[in-house]
């Protein structure tokens, strides 16, 4: 589940966003910036390994849920191309993953004081392990 994560925060950063977060990051707000999106893994189901001679392939559901904050004053716009720019165009570039969105909904979220675009995707995965990387994990 972390790997997901990681995997889809370095497709972000390296697509230009920044302040990016997962939800097991614990970074106060007032030190995440302005604008910044927060990465969390729900509804995460191991598939039954798939066993060849020399790899294994270890398929996986999950829904990802981004969430992007920004400024009060931002408009949708702003903010819904900001989804687009930097999420959409990554996670689709993502090796051995499928994604279909779910739900995405703006609203502000009273609580910070912020816009809040948040978006559910269905991930499909298939996390490849060759089996000379297992055995020198076990070392």
């Amino acid at each position: 589940m972390q790997d997901i994560l990681t995997q889809i925060k370095q497709a972000f950063t390296a697509a230009g966003g920044k302040n990016i977060y997962t939800a097991f990051d614990a970074v106060p707000i007032r030190d995440k910036g302005e604008f910044f999106t927060v990465l969390s893994i729900g509804g995460y189901e191991a598939m039954p390994p798939i066993y060849t001679n020399n790899k294994i392939y270890m398929p996986v559901k999950a829904e990802l849920t981004v969430t992007v904050l920004a400024p009060e004053k931002c408009s949708q716009e702003e903010i819904y191309d900001y989804y687009s720019l930097y999420f959409e165009a990554s996670v689709n570039k993502l090796c051995g993953l499928s994604s279909t969105l779910k739900k995405i909904d703006v609203s502000i979220d009273k609580a910070l004081n912020r816009l809040a675009l948040k978006s559910v995707v269905k991930l499909n995965c298939m996390k490849i392990i060759t089996k000379t990387e297992e055995a020198a994990a076990n070392d």
